[in-house]
């Protein structure tokens, strides 16, 4: 085994469990992109990429008349993570590029684009042409087409499956090694061989604009359409009639091995009717209604049906649901056998009376299970109604999947899988998926989360993503090390199983510097079984469970594959006061961003008295290289870009950032990092100098939707702390961007007070103690913030810094971001806070916000659970919360008459009315510095 594949191994245990969890993910790319028609089993895969408020370079206007796509650009992707992303078209700046193809064999990739660009002088009036490459977009030829009379727009119609991203009623078609592409067009069908040669295959009197319904498994055989009937046309030009019969309305289909033609047809009525032709017979398999397929009872518009190819091609697999019917699945087999008891050719595989929405079946390679996609409806802020794709394996044969992982995305219409190896994903390989073109403003798609909560790590709601049905936490920071100004920093880890049953976790814990995948013998890992609903604290987990003395590094952590755990670490130094120090929830390895996708953090420099510090952990086992730069307040940049590294797998800490990007110590401004090799998890952690309290900032989350930060604050609080809140703003573009801010007192009964400003490119600014200066109030408030601009524009950053000021002037601080998606609940939501104890040296305030606009009549309302290491509940109580209010329980546990112990608890909050926002506070009371506990959404029962 090589050392690679042992430190591979040493993150994952091979155990199986069947639970639901959360799925957090990280975005390819901050730019709005579709996906090129492919196999979804390429390990390469295209996006076209439009030009964002990020970007740069030369904009070429679209054609008149074909300005489907903003100016793009084709980049290609390594969905196994081992080369860096590649533009390859146009080679520089942006073009319109209004459909793509791509095709790969024995990791040769062609690429078959139609485009608006001038190509080296070539098409001077930027009319519609179709360039093909094949050797990966490094070279580019002009195919010899006829003049395009319309667009080959890429099909944005929904995916509800098979092996093809974006193929259903694509005007192109994935065809052999020797003909990677078919073209279909008014004009004819055209094959393009690999050296770009064109030929017609096809043509008639009578093309219809779309004539090309689909192929055969290796891409040998079409199925074309004109108005006279259906034909199967093969890549030489051979062709036979399937049907004489050509209906109105839209149809996909395929050709079976034996020569067997399946037709899905959508009616112009909206019905769907699936048939069967072969040997000059046509006839209807099934339909979207229940009964004989060939008689239409009354339509119920609420009838949903859709089928895709088996494995093989030979049959099909069918959903059939809506309308109060149960979910069902069938399988079509024709049986074409001479026996006198042949087996049903449609066969009801299981029924759902729980009715899951399932939109897209996914057939694995080996024939054995399918990968079901569903989407679950959702509330979020500001009652706006959502869905969210969530996914099971089943295996054939088994009932029907019982909990389904819940990938939380902003998902559209036009969303799918793009690279999707079903047989692998059901070990845990990656799988990318996309969320689809983005939604115009007004918020993000989250539903109730299965057993496992997680995604307070994730910095982007939608876009093309990668993600794993495997779990691989990290947590970055941690150790048992000495440190400036004489202290000692050491890392408690607090570990739940969410599951009914018990669970393995190993534990790897990384020094920095280390490159573990060149350690012979690899690192030592450490088992930890934790039973059914346990809470485990191990305090001062390096050393005393890796026996590391003045090291930090990267604790990962790996529960087995189809499990989840939820991990909370607390890292402190012990003075002769206290304590002081920052927690972090687990942060998912298929959360690191790759060179597409440029990370800030709004906060990074905050002048005088503070220190920053850069953790970067590699999550790609290549090493990580960033190119980083920081704005001033005026929008300038200190420096040119520097350059950090770290290792392979491992990784590194790069102390006083500033300095080494040539601001001065008095300084503010923002950090932007962009990852130029490898996939990088980044921390940063802001020390003030006089107290060495740290806050951990994770990277923004950009404010394309309406962002809530919790809580902003100017009071006075228990054992002489004052309270005040720093507002952190950054325009990552070269365009102004306004700006409207809304602040409401949490127990006022009041309307929000509004700010609009705007931020000036590039623009990094800082409000100090912003409700008092920029709101003229005090107390605790929540703040709203919303930027003039579509989704898919990630400029606009926000986060913010909630502190509490000593004598001489110190602070002692916790982090304040806005709540992502999956921190808000809405009625029957549950969200969890890991990370508190009912240690009597400490207390534990509750924050609890209703982010419901302006006020209402009715306040919100919540039950609170506290359940302990054990899984069993301490207390349960109700609460009522101002509407578009908030309020804090302070010193929770001792305000119940909890026990005092050195054990961890667990706080649920559910929703029983509004929308509910929640965070916990963890404080020394010695110190008065509080640790901020995020919330995540978990358990619906049964997932």
């Amino acid at each position: 085994m090589s050392r690679v594949a042992r430190f591979a191994a040493a993150l994952l245990l091979l155990a199986a469990v069947s639970e639901a969890r959360v799925i957090s993910y990280a975005p390819y790319t901050d730019r709005a992109a579709v996906p090129a028609v492919q196999n979804r089993l390429n390990r390469h895969f295209v996006l076209i990429e439009q030009q964002g408020s990020s970007g740069s370079g030369t904009i070429v206007s679209p054609p008149p008349a074909y300005g489907y796509y903003a100016p793009s650009q084709l980049v290609v992707y390594d969905s196994a993570g081992n080369e860096e992303p590649r533009v390859v078209f146009p080679s520089d700046g942006f073009a319109t590029i209004t459909s793509a193809t791509a095709r790969e064999e024995a990791g040769v990739l062609s690429i078959l684009i139609q485009t608006g660009a001038n190509f080296l002088g070539a098409n001077p009036n930027n009319q519609l042409i179709w360039l093909f490459s094949n050797d990966g977009g490094t070279s580019w030829m002009k195919l010899d087409m006829p003049p395009a009379t319309s667009a080959a727009l890429t099909a944005l119609s929904p995916d509800v499956g098979g092996p093809f991203a974006r193929g259903r009623y694509s005007s192109t078609r994935v065809g052999t090694r020797e003909v990677p592409f078919v073209i279909g067009t008014a004009q004819g069908v055209y094959a393009v061989s690999s050296v770009g040669t064109v030929k017609q295959i096809f043509s008639s009197f009578a093309m219809n604009n779309e004539p090309l319904l689909g192929s055969d498994r290796e891409g040998r055989k079409f199925l074309v359409r004109t108005s006279t009937g259906i034909y199967s046309v093969d890549i030489n030009g051979n062709q036979s009639t399937v049907t004489n019969l050509s209906a109105p309305g839209s149809i996909e289909g395929w050709i079976a091995p034996d020569g067997g033609v399946f037709l899905e047809h959508v009616q112009n009525i909206g019905q769907v009717v699936l048939f069967y032709a072969k040997d000059g017979t046509i006839n209807p398999v099934a339909a979207s209604w229940d009964g004989a397929p060939n008689v239409q009872p009354p339509i119920n518009a609420s009838w949903v049906f859709f089928a895709v190819p088996t494995a093989d091609y030979a049959g099909a697999w069918i959903i059939r649901r809506g309308g109060g019917r149960p979910t069902q699945l069938y399988r079509f087999q024709p049986c074409n056998c001479a026996i006198a008891t042949p087996p049903p050719d449609l066969a009801l595989q299981w029924q759902d009376v729980s009715n899951p929405e399932v939109e897209a079946l996914h057939p694995a390679a080996s024939g054995n299970k399918l990968l079901i996609q569903v989407h679950r409806p959702r509330q979020s802020v500001d009652n706006l109604m959502f869905k969210d794709p969530a996914l099971a394996i089943w295996n054939i044969g088994a009932p029907a999947p019982r909990a389904y992982d819940e990938l939380f995305l902003s998902e559209t219409s036009s969303k799918g899988f793009v690279h999707l190896d079903v047989d692998a994903v059901a070990g845990g390989a990656p799988f990318v998926f996309d969320s689809g073109v983005p939604p115009a403003p007004g918020g993000v798609i989250i539903s109730p989360a299965p057993p496992s909560g997680g995604g307070s790590d994730v910095v982007q709601e939608w876009g093309v993503v990668r993600a794993s049905l495997r779990q691989q936490l990290v947590l970055p920071g941690v150790g048992k090390t000495k440190g400036a100004f004489g202290s000692n920093w050491a890392s408690d880890l607090i570990l739940y199983n969410p599951a009914d049953a018990p669970v393995d976790v190993q534990l790897l814990y990384v020094p920095n510097g280390f490159r573990p995948i060149l350690v012979d013998p690899p690192l030592p890992s450490m088992l930890v079984k934790l039973q059914a609903h346990e809470i485990r604290l191990i305090q001062d987990v390096v050393g005393s469970l890796f026996h590391y003395d003045n090291t930090s590094g990267a604790l990962y952590v790996t529960p087995p594959v189809g499990a989840g755990v939820n991990v909370t670490a607390r890292t402190y130094n012990t003075a002769v006061t206290g304590t002081y120090g920052f927690t972090m929830n687990g942060i998912d390895m298929f959360t690191a961003a790759g060179p597409r996708f440029p990370l800030s953090f709004s906060g990074a420099f905050q002048g005088s008295n503070f220190r920053t510090n850069l953790m970067l952990t590699d999550a790609s086992g290549r090493g990580t290289e960033v190119a980083a730069a920081a704005s001033n307040p005026n929008g300038s940049s200190a420096t040119e870009v520097v350059t950090f590294t770290g290792p392979e797998g491992g990784q590194t800490q790069i102390n006083g950032v500033a300095s080494l990007l040539g601001l001065s110590s008095a300084d503010n401004g923002a950090l932007v990092l962009r990852p130029s090799k490898g996939e990088t998890l980044a921390s940063l952690f802001v020390v003030d100098n006089r107290t060495n309290d740290p806050t951990f900032f994770p990277p923004d989350i950009p404010a394309s939707v309406l962002r809530v930060i919790p809580a902003i604050g100017h009071l006075d609080g228990a054992n002489g702390s004052k309270f005040r809140s720093d507002l952190y703003l950054f325009n990552n573009s070269a365009s102004a961007k306004m700006l409207t801010m809304q602040a409401k007192l949490w127990d006022v009964p009041e309307n929000p007070t509004t700010l609009q400003f705007t931020l000036l490119p590039f623009e990094a600014r800082v409000i100090r103690d912003v409700l008092a200066t920029a709101f003229g109030k005090t107390g605790i408030a929540r703040l709203r913030v919303t930027s003039q601009t579509p989704t898919s524009d990630t400029s606009v950053r926000v986060t913010s810094r909630t502190y509490t000021v000593d004598a001489d002037g110190g602070t002692y601080g916790f982090l304040m971001p806005p709540l992502n998606s999956f921190q808000s609940g809405s009625p029957g939501d549950t969200l969890e806070i890991l990370g508190a104890t009912l240690d009597p040296h400490f207390r534990t305030n509750l924050g609890l916000v209703d982010l419901t606009g302006f006020p209402g009549p009715r306040p919100a309302r919540a039950k609170i659970d506290i359940i302990d290491n054990a899984g069993n509940s301490l207390d349960s109580f109700e609460v009522s919360i101002p509407s578009a209010g908030g309020m804090q329980i302070n010193d929770i546990f001792h305000a119940r008459g909890l026990p005092e112990a050195q054990k961890p608890v667990l706080i649920r909050v559910t929703t029983i009315e509004g929308m509910i926002g929640a965070y916990g506070a963890f404080v020394d009371n010695a110190t008065n510095d509080p640790a901020y506990i995020a919330a995540n959404l978990a358990a619906h029962a049964g997932g």
